[in-house]
């Protein structure tokens, strides 16, 4: 009797370890699928954030005519848009920009042009894109910056002074000019664009067109 309770005693005892080894075993499993599983993750993540797009710039530049002794004119936004509607490219600043202001989803052959490099393809398409007095272009293939970079634009006013600016920002996906180029050619072309745009609502304002 006692060999045979001692010996259900040391099977219970195994069945015991079994048990025990038994999940421990299958939790290493799992944790070796989940690392798995994890990195495969993290390698398509990286993939995804390969190709999608990239910030290049940022810029907020004041509306006003090239004049030292103003700071700046507390114009509303909205005549801004309002004289882009009566004559887009006369003070848009970029070749092939049409007189007519855009339609929605119209597509416009631009070139960007500069001193320091040749003039580069920039074709895009227009969209409202519910952008209180602004809009943004989507670039098509082509364009220097990689089909599905965006530039937006948008007209505000500052806070405190109530003062017209032009926020200009974009993304960029493949571009094939060098950043340092790139945000330099766009940093001259969107201050000519606040310029023109200011020297245009000066004259409006107080004459002398």
């Amino acid at each position: 009797m006692r060999t045979q309770s001692a010996l259900s005693a040391l099977v219970a005892g195994i069945a015991s370890v079994l048990f025990v080894l038994g999940p421990v075993a299958d939790a290493g499993a799992v944790t070796r699928t989940a690392s798995a599983t994890q990195a495969v993750a993290v390698e398509a993540q990286g993939s995804v954030s390969a190709q999608s797009s990239r910030k290049l710039y940022d810029y907020r530049l004041y509306v006003k005519p090239n004049n030292a002794r103003v700071i700046g004119v507390a114009w509303k936004p909205s005549l801004a848009i309002k004289e882009l509607h009566n004559c887009f490219n006369c003070t848009f600043p970029v070749k092939g920009a049409p007189k007519k202001y855009p339609t929605e989803n119209q597509k416009l052959n631009l070139k960007a042009c500069a001193a320091y490099f040749v003039c580069k393809n920039a074709p895009v398409r227009y969209h409202k894109g519910g952008i209180s007095n602004g809009w943004y272009f989507t670039a098509e293939q082509g364009h220097f910056d990689g089909k599905g970079s965006k530039v937006y634009f948008q007209y505000y006013s500052e806070k405190n002074t109530h003062y017209l600016k032009l926020h200009v920002w974009a993304y960029v996906t493949h571009p094939s000019v060098p950043d340092s180029l790139n945000k330099r050619f766009a940093r001259d072309k969107w201050q000519d664009f606040a310029h023109k745009m200011g020297v245009k609502l000066w004259c409006k304002t107080y004459g002398g067109c």
